[in-house]
Parts: structure tokens; C-alpha cells; sequence
């Protein structure tokens, strides 16, 4: 239980997690702490942390925790067959773009593996808010979680609905798209807007369009598009389909703009589950 609250950093949290009553953990605890005689949490209304004693507690417990679960998941894990839960969290573009097509197949390799998907544009603290594991474009994280690229580099490109091109001059190069209705996203992340970085042979311009509509995720911006709100800038593999149909038509099609690598990470000082690791070894094997 200790070690569950350290982890979740909530009395509240720890015991969703293990399933039992938020009073039965805090008495765990408390019962912890006066057989050792010293306080291992500061305790607030809304969070708490660890105290030194308890930081330097849960440092020398590691070994001990990640053995005792390897040994619980050797027992339960039916042959090393994965079961439980997994929960993940990603952006809208992710799970469109990979996740959605592979959960059933995942699901009917692995029926007894419990999924929760969170798809939500913020950036969150997987540790903190309980989940096993989560996918971002590029690999910038902390230096405690570890990445693994479950997809390569891709590119976005500009589109727009026929009816919207077909009332005005069609641009010839990126300077004529500032002056065009333009859908962009703001980033959940940084708070910014994120700019069109555009790039054709060695050449590399960047647009901020001035005549915007802004919206925070990628589906959102297709759909308006797809409605002929104006021009917008998005992952290609969202689009392929909506372009063929002819629902779409391509802006400037020499001109695209560079998207990182999708990887899935996860916290590198916790031992991972069977089912993370299915989950993780079923991706890159569609990659």
C-alpha cells in the first residue's frame, strides 16, 4: 500500500487502484508509520508526498516491491499469458492514425487484458493519474520513462473542400495561403498555436495564417474542412481516404510538412505488466 500511495501520490487514488476503501489505506499507513516511528507522507487536503524518511523508505523497498510483483505476475499470470488491466492515454491523432485499428485484433489475441483508453489532447502525468503507459509524436520526455517508436516519420498535408477552392484563386505557393481561411490547432500542451512548417525539395518556410479558425484537435479541424471552412494542415494518413473520395482535394501538393515519429512510453523504474508488454511487442509488429 505504501508503495501504491507513493506512486499515485493520493490516499483516494491508491485505493481505486488496489480496490479497497480509501479509510483501509490510510489506516495501513498510519499503522505503517507508527511501527517505524516517523511520518512518510505530508498530508494535505488535496495531495501527498513523500517526507525524506518515506523518499529514502520507498528507494530501499524498490528491489523488494519489483521482485514481489514479478512473483505475483508468475503466479497469476496463467503461463505468462498477459491479463488485467491496461490503461492508456494518447491524442486524438495517435489513436486514429494506429490505435483504433488494432484493438480488435489486440483484443481478440489477448481477451483477458482489461483495456482503458483515455484520448485527450493535454499532456498528463501517466505515474500520477494511474496509467500504464502513453503515445506522443517524437521522444522528448523525462529521463525516467523509456520510448520505444512504434511508428516512423510521417508528413502532414494541406487540404481543403472543392467548394471552398472552387470560389477562390487556388494557392501557387505558401505565401498566397495567408491569404486564405485557414484551420488550425492550438496546442494542449505548450498553449501555443502551432504553426504550418512547410517543406518542398531544400526549401523550408513557416506560415502562421492570419485568417484562422482555431480549434484543439486534428479531427476537429478535418471535419470543418471536410465543411469548407477553409484550409487546414493534417497528418496525410488522416486524409488519404476523405482525398480519394474527393471530399478533400491536396493545397500546393509539393509542400508538406514533417511530423516526428510515434513512440508509446512509460515509466522506466516500474516493472512493466504482461499486458503492457503484449500491447507494446503487438505495435511494433504492425509498424
Amino acid at each position: 500500500m505504501f508503495v501504491a500511495v507513493a506512486e499515485a501520490g493520493s490516499f483516494s487514488e491508491a485505493a481505486r487502484r488496489l480496490g479497497i476503501s480509501p479509510s483501509a489505506v490510510s489506516q495501513a499507513i498510519r499503522g505503517l508509520e507508527d511501527r517505524l516511528g516517523t511520518p512518510l507522507f505530508r498530508r494535505s487536503t488535496r495531495s501527498v508526498s513523500l517526507t525524506d524518511v518515506g523518499n529514502d523508505y520507498l528507494l530501499a523497498a524498490a528491489p523488494a516491491v519489483e521482485q514481489l510483483r514479478q512473483a505475483a505476475e508468475d503466479a497469476t499470470g496463467r503461463g505468462g499469458r498477459p491479463t488485467g488491466p491496461l490503461r492508456l492515454t494518447m491524442p486524438r491523432a495517435p489513436f486514429d492514425l494506429m490505435i483504433a485499428a488494432t484493438l480488435v485484433d489486440f483484443k481478440g489475441a489477448f481477451p483477458e487484458v482489461e483495456l482503458e483508453i483515455a484520448v485527450e489532447a493535454r499532456l498528463v502525468d501517466i505515474v500520477k493519474q494511474g496509467y500504464d503507459a502513453g503515445l506522443r509524436f517524437g521522444n522528448h520526455l523525462a529521463k525516467d520513462m523509456v520510448a520505444v517508436k512504434i511508428a516512423p516519420p510521417s508528413a502532414a498535408i494541406l487540404v481543403a473542400a472543392p467548394a471552398y477552392l472552387a470560389s477562390r484563386s487556388v494557392p501557387e505557393n505558401p505565401s498566397d495561403l495567408l491569404q486564405h481561411r485557414a484551420i488550425v490547432c492550438r496546442s494542449q500542451i505548450t498553449g501555443s498555436i502551432i504553426p504550418w512548417t512547410l517543406v518542398s525539395a531544400d526549401d523550408r518556410i513557416q506560415i502562421s495564417p492570419s485568417h484562422a479558425t482555431i480549434v484543439h484537435d486534428v479531427a476537429s479541424q478535418i471535419d470543418l474542412a471536410v465543411r469548407g471552412l477553409g484550409i487546414v494542415s493534417v497528418p496525410s494518413a488522416m486524409v488519404t481516404g476523405l482525398v480519394d473520395q474527393g471530399a478533400l482535394s491536396r493545397v500546393l501538393p509539393l509542400w508538406s510538412s514533417p511530423m516526428e515519429a510515434l513512440y508509446i512510453y512509460f515509466p522506466s523504474r516500474r516493472h512493466q505488466s504482461a499486458a503492457l508488454r503484449a500491447f507494446v511487442g503487438f505495435l511494433k509488429n504492425r509498424s
